[in-house]
């Protein structure tokens, strides 16, 4: 039942055990009060109670209540602790494995699956081990000790009591066997209306633009109704199953009531304790039915668990045992080949960068350009041939000492909802003030950073949401620029700018890669006319390698990309008459 818990703990639930032992304790100071009730009915029926007597039990039950409510204290404390702990600690886990992933899994892993996982499945878990797993301990230990001690006082109405428990727990079975089998269709209907939400916020101003609101919606409405019916099915399945659970029970007081009557009646059972049965066992029958809806609760739970363990379990990329360093920074692509989904996307690849040289990729959509840029960093592995930097494979160097050597600047920037310092800091955790506002001096940022309501303590909104993308683009280089390390991979974001925002970045950029080992996506040729070497790739095969000069004499799809170029330089719109 734990068994997903006990993966998530690190292969132990010893961090419960002082809780459980604590709980257990409670429970047996919680049964003191049935242990006075049974002495104070059975003295009354014989008139033999006293003032002396109702002293000393009273002392008896304030001490016993003193110890509950430390015991108690504590176990809530341990509890949820406990609990607290091991959702830090599942989250954490999550963040270092999704971070040492291959970019392949998020590529066909569901932004909205891996949220609802981070989030909600985790929660889960925490939710049974801070408040479920102390409850279901003790409701288990009352039972036990209530049984025990009416067993005790009269084996026959003892036996009685418990007989049903033994009918009843089959019915529990069915309810957990339910819960088992229709939990992950209400995980998966949860997950997939995640997404939905998600895709219909993040999408809005594209869903406005197309007019797509009521077809969007009706997606959004069509996942929640799923979730509802999944939800609606799972509880009834499981309802039938604890309310036949606890129907049972009831039956078995039902029997007590038949039989203490029988036998008190026969003369074989003194009233008083057939009245102290009536009492204290209602002490036995009301943990019984809580447990009914805690079960379902577990099995909920391990499901939740197992998908996050799923992830825990995903394979990340390999790690040397032993660090390397670099002393060089130049780039080799040694007869790669690399395929994502069974699709080739580059065939058989070599060429080398250079230290301190400019080398530019071109090619159309697909031909595989980001995807170098990718394995050079190791978001990928290849599935042939090496990537070499410095005489060093990139798979013998940790990933962070790895990533220590690049910077990176994506066309599609994105910023964390914090502020442009923190933002632009992300290149150098330990950067001055000074050091960012120099930064940003160098990007040309600096200026519009300072007419924003809060300088550089602005809140930018998720994603950057409050600024262009001019400027987007020029913090971004920013970071880069701040971290300052000898490769830098750009993919060149000056495309889709206005001629105003172009300037100031490509500014920026040539600031940035100077003395680097620059890798440059080329959108538009004309920024790569000075490059040190062109790389032409089409359909994943690097088909031409030169200077501009001479690629142009080639005659081949660089030169007819260029000459198209030149020639679109000259349209313009027209109004057909």
């Amino acid at each position: 039942m734990f068994d997903a818990t006990k993966k998530l703990s690190g292969g132990d639930l010893k961090f419960l055990n002082r809780a459980r032992n604590l709980t257990i304790l409670e429970m047996c100071f919680e049964g003191a009060p049935l242990v006075v009730l049974f002495f104070v009915l059975k003295d009354l029926f014989n008139d033999s109670l006293s003032i002396e007597k109702i002293l000393l039990l009273t002392l008896f039950l304030v001490v016993a209540f003193i110890f509950r409510w430390i015991s108690a204290l504590y176990a809530y404390i341990d509890n949820s602790t406990s609990g607290v702990e091991l959702t830090c600690s599942t989250r954490v886990k999550l963040g270092e494995r999704l971070r040492k992933l291959p970019m392949g899994f998020f590529a066909r892993q569901d932004i909205g699956e891996l949220n609802h996982t981070v989030l909600f499945d985790v929660e889960k878990v925490e939710y049974v081990i801070t408040h479920i797993y102390s409850k279901l301990i003790g409701c288990i230990v009352l039972s036990t000790i209530t049984a025990i001690f009416l067993l005790f006082i009269d084996w026959r109405l003892g036996l009685a009591m418990v007989v049903a428990v033994p009918i009843a727990l089959p019915m529990l079975l069915w309810a957990e066997k339910t819960v088992a089998a229709r939990t992950d269709r209400v995980l998966d209907a949860q997950e997939n209306t995640t997404s939905q939400v998600l895709e219909y916020l993040m999408g809005m101003k594209v869903i406005k633009s197309f007019n797509q609101i009521g077809e969007k919606f009706r997606r959004l409405d069509g996942s929640m109704r799923k979730l509802k019916d999944a939800s609606i099915k799972l509880e009834f399945g499981v309802g039938r199953g604890v309310v036949s659970y606890s129907a049972i029970l009831e039956v078995g007081f039902v029997f007590l009531i038949l039989l203490g009557t029988y036998l008190t009646f026969d003369g074989a059972l003194k009233t008083e304790i057939f009245l102290i049965f009536l009492v204290i066992s209602l002490h036995f029958y009301a943990p019984l039915r809580a447990i009914g809806t805690f079960f379902p609760e577990l099995r909920y739970m391990e499901k939740a668990g197992g998908r996050v363990n799923k992830v825990l379990e995903e394979t990340p990329l390999p790690e040397p045992e032993e660090d390397t360093e670099l002393e060089k920074y130049d780039i080799e692509f040694h007869n790669v080949s690399f395929s994502y989904k069974k699709t080739h996307v580059l065939k058989n690849v070599s060429f080398k960068a250079p230290e301190q040289s400019i080398t530019a990729l071109v090619g159309a959509s697909g031909s595989g350009k980001t995807t170098i840029t990718n394995l050079i960093a190791r978001f990928w592995d290849v599935d042939s041939g090496e990537v070499i930097i410095g005489g060093k494979n990139v798979k013998d160097m940790k990933t962070d000492t790895l990533l220590s050597y690049i910077s990176m600047v994506f066309q599609d920037v994105y910023l964390f909802n914090d502020t442009i310092f923190n933002n632009i800091k992300i290149g150098k955790k330990d950067a001055t003030r000074e050091e960012v506002i120099n930064a940003a001096k160098t990007a040309r940022c600096h200026e519009f950073i300072e007419k924003l309501p809060d300088g550089y303590d602005t809140m930018v909104g998720e994603g950057g949401a409050t600024l262009s993308g001019g400027e987007k683009q020029r913090i971004s280089i920013a970071r880069a620029i701040l971290k300052d390390t000898p490769i830098v991979l750009l993919d060149e974001a000056t495309a889709f700018l206005d001629p105003e925002n172009e300037k100031h970045v490509q500014e920026a950029i040539d600031e940035l890669v100077k003395s680097k080992t620059l890798i440059i996506i080329a959108h538009r040729l004309s920024t790569i006319v000075g490059a040190d070497q062109i790389l032409v790739l089409e359909n994943g095969e690097l088909t031409e390698q030169g200077k501009h000069e001479e690629l142009i004499k080639n005659d081949r799809f660089y030169s007819r990309l260029w000459k198209e170029r030149q020639r679109a330089r000259g349209w313009k719109i027209t109004k057909v008459q």
